[in-house]
């Protein structure tokens, strides 16, 4: 069991390098800014050190392992866990450490299929693991922002107590003020992305029990 989850050199040095075991981040910012990327490449961060990913991905599966391969040397796509709400047809190579539901409305099914691909990996010894869901604010364009509010919480409550590490993704242009600030509340600590005048891209941390960090410089 890990004693924190390592992310040194996804963030601009000085933000945010390591977090403990049960955390749960947001990565909030405009649609089109890199949320998804970035959260790719927190979920990667640890992989060739041995933690599991786990990612829902409201996308195609294929798209997800495709745009992971880009950021491990050699992904063994048997090794990462995927649950595809897009839809499509997965490789027979792959289906192992895959499980599908019909929409990113069906929550029972995601549940359950976390919970296998969990067992799955418990019985490949492997302990440390970083949840994805990428993303919340696909979820929300299906269903009522108090059901996925209640979703949200057990599923970050399982990541606390697997003392995993959870990373989410949520459009901050795509809905209102409350519904953004009620999901920020379901997290640790959260990652803003905002795009400066000159059209540059700048990022600060807030949360994880200590005062936010200053708006910086983020390709």
């Amino acid at each position: 069991m890990t004693d924190g989850y390592d992310i040194a050199g996804v963030l601009p040095d000085g933000l945010l390098e390591e977090v403990a075991p049960g955390t749960n981040v947001a990565v909030i910012g405009p649609s089109m800014s890199g949320k998804r990327e970035l959260a790719l490449r927190l979920l990667a961060t640890g992989y060739e050190a041995g933690d599991g990913i786990l990612c829902i991905t409201t996308g195609n599966a294929e798209r997800l392992f495709s745009n992971l391969d880009r950021h491990v040397a050699s992904l063994d796509r048997k090794q990462v866990g995927v649950i595809n709400c897009g839809g499509g047809t997965t490789r027979p190579t792959i289906e192992e450490m895959t499980e599908s539901v019909s929409s990113p409305a069906d929550l029972t099914g995601i549940s359950i299929g976390t919970a296998k691909l969990f067992n799955r990996f418990h019985e490949r010894g492997v302990s440390d693991i970083r949840y994805g869901l990428i993303s919340v604010s696909s979820i929300l364009q299906h269903l009522d922002s108090n059901t996925v509010f209640k979703f949200l919480y057990v599923f970050a409550n399982r990541v606390n107590d697997t003392n995993g590490l959870g990373i989410y993704t949520l459009n901050d242009d795509t809905h209102d003020t409350q519904i953004i600030n009620t999901v920020r509340g379901q997290f640790d600590g959260v990652i803003e992305l905002q795009e400066t005048g000159a059209g540059n891209w700048e990022c600060r941390v807030r949360g994880f029990g200590r005062k936010s960090t200053a708006w910086t410089a983020f390709e």
